[in-house]
């Protein structure tokens, strides 16, 4: 997380209208309808430029701290990217929720699992089966990471992992039953051709030997 004073400038612009007809002439315009969310209070209308914002969150990850520079310096408010909704079909950026975070406050989020050292696990012809691919979890906003790594490279077949055998951050707690499955591992079965290459080849290997 960005430390205070170091954080990226996200520039936004209060909407003058929220319908639907508006929206999509802002996007053919180049920015994105936003909405920033405050507890207790209502939650601001915005727009920001499509392409500073993709390549802000690129570049620092959708749980990065951003101060929101609200009318050119009107206000500023620290937010984290809450949701982002993109079309079905051409997958094109519709909207954003940001959420105005507080440093002293606890706040939930969905962290996406990267899964490390599958190539060895593979090697050993073991397969690596993910049950989720997102974990909610709580804690204070400067110490969310951008993401939970999972190494199974020293897993073997019938191992599994669950929420609570994950190693959190400091202060970052799951949200979840700690019961939850998140990955199992199994021995990937041979095929019926492949059995009977490995028979061959056995049989060719001991022929040789005993010649």
């Amino acid at each position: 997380m960005s430390a205070n004073g170091e954080r990226v400038t996200l520039k936004v612009w209060t909407r003058d209208s929220v319908n639907s007809r508006a929206s999509r002439q802002l996007r053919k315009n180049g920015f994105v309808p936003a909405t920033i969310s405050i507890r207790g209070q209502d939650s601001i209308s915005v727009k920001i430029k499509r392409d500073e914002l993709i390549k802000n969150i690129k570049e620092h990850g959708r749980n990065y701290l951003f101060n929101a520079v609200l009318d050119d310096g009107k206000e500023t408010h620290t937010v984290i990217v809450k949701d982002m909704q993109y079309s079905p079909v051409k997958r094109e950026l519709l909207d954003v929720s940001f959420q105005r975070v507080s440093m002293d406050e606890e706040i939930k989020v969905e962290l996406d699992i990267r899964i490390s050292g599958r190539e060895e696990a593979e090697s050993r012809r073991l397969l690596v089966m993910p049950q989720i691919d997102k974990i909610p979890v709580k804690g204070l906003p400067q110490n969310i990471p951008d993401y939970l790594d999972i190494d199974v490279a020293s897993l073997n077949a019938d191992d599994k992992i669950t929420v609570g055998d994950i190693q959190y951050p400091e202060g970052i707690t799951p949200d979840c039953e700690t019961d939850r499955l998140v990955l199992v591992v199994s021995e990937a079965k041979t095929s019926a051709v492949e059995e009977a290459a490995e028979e061959e080849q056995e049989e060719q290997e001991s022929q040789e030997a005993s010649e």
